[in-house]
């Protein structure tokens, strides 16, 4: 159970209630958790290179239904949100979180809240230089299990190719994100 294990883990204890310290409720044990913001920032680190403007193509191939296209643009990132997220750029400048890491956890979390909602995650992280998220996406009103796997080529070039889950655990191919630094 979530509260026996955050009690019994030493990460939460009884304490004074912020808003009526005489009331008991559980609180976190800052002995425990006070090296947590300075884990997440130096695992954001890890995703510092991404920062700048870069040019994107997308790549769909063709389907029984529709032929194979691409579509190209711009994109801007920014380690965002107090150094605690990397955010896009969104075309008025607003920060829009997409990938955190989560101390508690220890998992590398991917979230999309527009259009289509979805909060991936990676327990293994970086190996090497890809990273995998996976996890539940609905995608334009379609709910699937998704995974997107992040490749870095070098401090001027990344990809992500999409990938659905088909009903025996394998994965599909839906489409790849190439990026180039824009100089």
């Amino acid at each position: 159970m979530l509260m026996e294990q955050l009690f019994s883990s030493g990460v939460m204890q009884m304490g004074p209630s912020r808003t009526d310290p005489s009331r008991q409720v559980g609180v976190f044990n800052l002995e425990r958790v006070a090296a947590l913001p300075a884990l997440r920032t130096a695992a954001l680190q890890e995703f510092a290179w991404i920062q700048g403007k870069w040019e994107h193509e997308n790549r769909v191939p063709a389907t029984t239904v529709s032929p194979a296209y691409s579509d190209v643009g711009i994109s801007r990132f920014v380690l965002g949100e107090g150094g605690a997220w990397v955010c896009a750029l969104s075309s008025d400048g607003r920060e829009i979180p997409q990938i955190t890491y989560d101390p508690f956890s220890r998992q590398w979390i991917y979230l999309l809240t527009k259009g289509s909602y979805g909060l991936l995650r990676s327990s293994e992280g970086w190996v090497g230089n890809t990273i995998a998220f996976t996890g539940t996406m609905t995608m334009i009103g379609i709910n699937l299990e998704w995974r997107m796997r992040w490749t870095r080529h070098n401090e001027n070039a990344f990809s992500f190719i999409n990938e659905e889950q088909n009903a025996d655990g394998s994965w599909a191919y839906i489409d790849e994100w190439i990026f180039q630094r824009n100089r």
